[in-house]
């Protein structure tokens, strides 16, 4: 038995009477739904083929590189990475048969999987490996990637050869943003720092970001700060930073292949004013994408109270003088309330929302997991980082169809207002003031209301007072009396998305999508009614005021 809190069976998404907050939101925030598509020399496919300039990539680093030389093996089969000396000796045995296929020379991640699986017997032993031994497995595999001088090769982005026109667009307005937040003259660029913390390698992520905001004009500095610093700034043990890194991040000898950030990691482990002073100058805040639970415990302490980082960020945002950004779990660390950590629409189902820190992906319900499977709806109750101050926000969202799993957890923890942002999308909010830009939607529940509401760009929202205002760009009308949608949906896709849409183009007042959970099934029911404004388009439909319901939905049984 686990010592979770569960609030109970999701299935039936029921009325919450929520409190108002108090608070007045007085901040900037950009928060973009993840999914940008960034022309770089590791994602060559989002660049314009016919404008990009031949060899542009040479020089910089194209993906990460693999090593089966004698001393990564070594390193990789030590018996103190290992359960126990037999599995650190099939380790080995696996990795020398590997390198007499495949040679010592730096071969792809792809690769290295692909000869994984190929092998008589190693498949069986690659599938065996948790998620953290796989990964731990190629840090201590990786090979450094160095120029003629010796310098390490870094990963660079070029927006100005971008495909997609909506990624340039979002990281020049947040730099706009930075610049008038640091009250810049025309032309002077603003300075941004960048954390990597929600990553499990901050490092990895370090130079992507560093050139994707200098392509927009901006100054940009890396604030290396990240879970395992904190947790060894508690324990005075910043000279053992490495073992935080692997303990606490997940990642192992960083040192090895970025020698230089791993200094200035250590540097500001051991002299925590260097951050703040950063912190202190700067004109914006991006946060990466990856796992917002590692972000949170980079700028919260375990019982939730603000780090110093965390207190100057917030002082400094409310004041007007800083901006904060992020994508993905960069944007879903920024919830007040609760912050959603984890889970799938049918853990939200089946089995609601349990008060746990994520469990790890390949977990399986056991007792080393303390009950939870992968794939289970966790929160964290004290919140995020409490920037967003109406509620709870969440990700990839139209495309991953997390409309169910974010209104169950909004309604059952009686946050007020849930926010979920599309891929390569940003809401931003300026004061009370929200608006939305980029290539898809914003979505917003209303707990209280039992109401849903989709915002594009040019459709802007209000929240003040505890209320919430939605004002469509478009000519808008209501629904029209027709024939009701129904059409099957399965969770996790764009298709309770595509429902909406569907409805809202033909602006109708009910449209219904049935989901199959193989021992049951749910009737989802998207209505419309006099409260309800549409606001069609043929590049996409906009609305306000559409009710969202679930009730059990009887499965038809073949007579004997």
């Amino acid at each position: 038995m686990n010592n979770h809190s569960k609030l109970g069976s999701a299935v039936l998404l029921s009325l919450a009477l929520v409190a108002p907050l108090s608070a007045t939101q007085a901040n900037t925030l950009f928060l973009v739904g993840g999914g940008m598509k960034s022309c770089a020399s590791q994602n060559l496919a989002a660049c314009n083929a016919a404008a990009l300039p031949v060899n542009l990539a040479e020089g910089s680093r194209t993906g990460l590189r693999f090593s089966l030389s004698d001393d990564n093996l070594a390193r990789a089969s030590a018996a103190n990475h290992w359960h126990s000396a037999e599995h650190a000796k099939q380790a080995l045995q696996q990795l020398q048969r590997l390198a007499k296929r495949l040679g010592t020379d730096p071969v792809s991640k792809s690769s290295l999987q692909q000869a994984l699986r190929e092998q008589d017997d190693s498949n069986d032993w690659y599938q065996s490996l948790s998620d953290q031994q796989w990964y731990l497995l190629l840090d201590r595999l990786e090979a450094p990637q160095l120029d003629d001088q010796g310098e390490r090769l870094k990963e660079s982005t070029w927006l100005q050869y971008n495909r997609d026109p909506h990624t340039p667009q979002l990281v020049a307005r947040f730099t706009e943003l930075a610049a008038k937040a640091g009250d810049k003259a025309d032309g002077e660029a603003p300075l941004l720092l960048v954390m990597t913390s929600s990553a499990r390698d901050p490092f990895e992520a370090h130079d992507f970001y560093l050139s994707l905001f200098a392509s927009a004009g901006a100054q940009v500095r890396w604030l290396p700060l990240d879970a395992s610093v904190q947790a060894a700034r508690r324990d005075r043990a910043c000279d053992q930073l490495p073992r935080y890194r692997e303990q606490v991040q997940g990642n192992a000898e960083r040192q090895r292949i970025y020698p230089k950030l791993a200094q200035a990691q250590r540097a500001h482990c051991q002299q925590p004013q260097l951050g703040l002073e950063l912190l202190a100058q700067a004109d914006g805040l991006f946060i990466n994408g990856g796992d917002q639970w590692l972000t949170w415990q980079a700028l919260r302490h375990p019982d939730g109270g603000d780090t110093p980082e965390l207190a100057l960020i917030k002082q400094r945002v409310a004041k007007g003088t800083l901006v904060v950004g992020g994508t993905s779990a960069g944007t879903a660390v920024q919830a007040s309330g609760v912050m959603i950590s984890n889970g799938s629409n049918l853990s939200a189902l089946r089995d609601g929302p349990v008060d746990a820190p994520p469990p790890a992906r390949d977990c399986d319900g056991g007792p080393a997991c303390d009950g939870l499977a992968g794939d289970q709806l966790t929160f964290n109750p004290q919140g995020g980082l409490g920037l967003f101050i109406p509620g709870l926000t969440d990700t990839h969202f139209s495309e991953r169809g997390r409309q169910l799993r974010l209104a169950i957890l909004a309604n059952q923890t009686q946050v007020p207002i849930a926010v979920g942002v599309d891929e390569n999308t940003a809401l931003e909010v300026s004061g009370n003031r929200w608006q939305v830009l980029g290539q898809g939607g914003v979505w917003i529940w209303q707990s209280a209301l039992q109401r849903s509401h989709y915002l594009r760009p040019g459709d802007t929202a209000t929240w003040q007072a505890d209320t919430l205002a939605v004002e469509l760009g478009q000519v808008n009308s209501g629904p029209h009396p027709g024939p009701s949608i129904e059409q099957s949906v399965q969770l996790d896709t764009d298709q309770i998305h595509q429902l909406a849409q569907q409805l809202c183009q033909q602006q109708g007042t009910l449209a219904q999508g049935h989901i199959d959970l193989g021992d049951s099934a749910l009737l989802v029911s998207l209505k419309a009614d006099g409260q309800t404004h549409f606001s069609p388009d043929p590049s996409g439909c906009s609305y306000r005021d559409l009710s969202l319901s679930i009730v059990p939905y009887p499965i038809s049984q073949e007579d004997d």
